[in-house]
């Protein structure tokens, strides 16, 4: 009988340490995955911005055209930022300014046509301009465009000399 029992409880502990106890703490809210929306190749390839063709260019214009296409009756979306610098020497194209020194100016909106293009003309400040193009489509980036406008007149200071100007004391190299 003593051996039944010893059996038995050696059993009972066998079962019962092998067994995983599990307790409950406070609720805990689920982890929600922010999913990436991918956009196919042939989709995005719908939406093009044509022209400007440079990203980061300087230029003595201060009207600029945007053009490019997406399918017909898009909607796209044109913010138009500039610096924060009213003096315009503290930043230029190789000092670009942080994104905590932008400021929206304007929001432009264009809608592409039956032809499936679309063009907006852009006036912009003097200095660092920051262009962002979205089209509205989940997945698919916003494109960005860095336009440096300057002053023609001030960069035009150096007087030309010609051989028939009034300074006739400085000599000329033929």
């Amino acid at each position: 009988m003593m051996k039944k029992i010893l059996v038995s409880l050696i059993l009972a502990i066998a079962i019962f340490g092998f067994v995983k106890v599990g307790h409950a703490t406070g609720a805990v809210a689920p982890v929600q995955e922010t999913e990436q929306v991918v956009v196919a190749p042939e989709i995005a390839a719908l939406y093009q911005i044509i022209k400007p063709d440079k990203t980061i260019y300087s230029s003595s214009e201060r009207v600029v055209l945007i053009n490019g296409k997406a399918p017909s009756g898009t909607e796209i979306t044109i913010n138009i930022y500039g610096t924060t610098d009213l003096t315009r020497r503290s930043f230029n194209l190789e000092r670009l300014p942080s994104e905590q020194d932008y400021i929206l100016l304007v929001t432009e909106t264009a809608t592409s046509g039956n032809m499936g293009f679309f063009q907006k003309q852009l006036d912009l400040v003097r200095g660092i301009n920051k262009i962002v193009i979205d089209f509205g489509v989940e997945g698919l980036d916003k494109s960005e465009f860095i336009v440096y406008t300057y002053d023609l007149r001030r960069t035009e200071v150096r007087p030309t000399y010609t051989r028939d100007s009034v300074f006739r004391t400085i000599p000329l190299i033929n």
